[in-house]
């Protein structure tokens, strides 16, 4: 993990040395996006016969091109695999095919691959043949999936006991969620698990420094622990320190830290919430994606994008009027209650990320917007100026 942390912030330095620059025209795209996803410092989409194509930093092998090479538009995944589902991680990407397979790529220190080894690869590789999985997510350093039947399945980093067997040793290969229960959403960031119950209960495990768990402490488990006050979702996610939920009418909840306002409760401050508390705005939400230490989601019925927290590189998609600071005194823009994403687009999705965000229209186009510095952006542009404050389509769509 710490060699991961330390690459990635050298290629932030580099980056930022880098006039903005991009890679020549982009590859056009066969079809329409049907589903894009934001990793750290990469991101990825599937068009419609399952194809997987990424874009953005590669050293670590994530775009799958079988390269070190990071591209700032998409590239094809090599192989002939097609996808349903894909998750995106730190440094690695994983995916779900059509047959319920699982293939894994990308950073593998801590065994997120679930091959059984620790060594990266820039092509995909398969995570157990006799492993099926309906849907994947990917933390930081780790990854989760869901059998048909609902089970859980996690690979990689366990320091915090996000992997939710019991223990906090890495796994290299996949390990049961202890408990038995069957879930139908399971969520990884960095360091935290959280999944829903075909009843809609939320449970939670993993690393609970600000209460992200929601369970009213702030002491790590190591198994499901079931999240306070009663509350029936529809969805959830979680970011680096905090959890976001939907009710069955479409309300948000959030919980955990809240120093950016990413809990979206008007407050500002290093103020952290252990139990879930209400978003304020009186909005309701079709769906809602977590980033580091911010927040998105897509209104009811106007499709329009929110987002909320920090934007000190654009990730919310527009200028915001709050102001707040962090533990260095750095000053950023934040946003302590939903604010709109700029553009007018109409989503059916959204996948937030690090410090940037991905999101389908219901057009069927791929829009990202927030930092560009890898080339994450997927519109050609990477380098000390390639930020969005507002949504960018992704080059090579038809």
């Amino acid at each position: 993990m710490l060699r991961y942390i330390v690459r990635v912030a050298l290629g932030l330095l580099m980056a930022v040395a880098l006039p903005a620059c991009g890679d020549g025209p982009a590859e056009p795209l066969p079809s329409p996006f049907t589903a894009v996803q934001a990793g750290v410092l990469h991101s990825c989409g599937l068009v419609g016969d399952g194809a997987a194509y990424c874009w953005g930093f590669n050293e670590y092998g994530q775009i799958g091109d079988g390269s070190r090479r990071g591209r700032a538009t998409p590239v094809a995944v090599l192989g002939e695999l097609r996808f349903k589902a894909l998750g995106l991680g730190g440094g690695h990407t994983c995916g779900v095919t059509t047959s319920d397979d699982v293939w894994c790529w990308g950073f593998n220190l801590n065994g997120q691959l679930g091959n059984g080894a620790t060594s990266d690869r820039a092509t995909p590789g398969q995570v157990g043949a006799s492993l099926k999985l309906v849907s994947i997510t990917a933390g930081g350093s780790y990854s989760c999936g869901l059998t048909g039947a609902g089970a859980a399945h996690c690979w990689g980093w366990n320091q915090f006991g996000q992997l939710g067997d019991g223990g906090t040793s890495d796994q290299v290969s996949p390990v049961a969620v202890a408990g038995g229960l069957a879930f139908t959403q399971v969520a990884a960031y960095t360091s935290h698990t959280c999944a829903l119950t075909p009843a809609g209960e939320a449970y939670c495990w993993g690393h609970n420094d600000f209460g992200q768990l929601g369970v009213g402490t702030t002491v790590d488990g190591a198994t499901p622990a079931l999240v306070s006050n009663g509350l029936t979702f529809s969805a959830i996610d979680v970011g680096f320190w905090h959890t976001c939920g939907l009710l069955l009418d479409g309300s948000a909840y959030c919980w955990g830290q809240n120093n950016f306002g990413q809990l979206g409760t008007g407050e500002e401050g290093l103020i952290q919430e252990p139990a879930p508390v209400p978003v304020l705005g009186g909005h309701f939400f079709s769906t809602l994606s977590v980033g580091a230490t911010f927040s998105c989601a897509v209104e009811q019925g106007t499709n329009a994008a929110f987002c909320w927290g920090n934007n000190g590189s654009g990730q919310l998609g527009a200028n915001v009027a709050g102001r707040c600071e962090d533990a260095g005194g750095n000053i950023f823009q934040c946003a302590f209650e939903p604010s709109p994403v700029s553009g007018g687009l109409a989503f059916q999705s959204m996948s937030a990320a690090n410090q940037h965000v991905c999101g389908l229209t219901t057009d069927g186009d791929a829009y990202c917007w927030g930092l560009g510095s890898e080339g994450q952006l997927g519109d050609g542009s990477k380098g000390q100026n390639a930020f969005a404050i507002a949504p960018v389509r992704v080059a090579g769509q038809p």
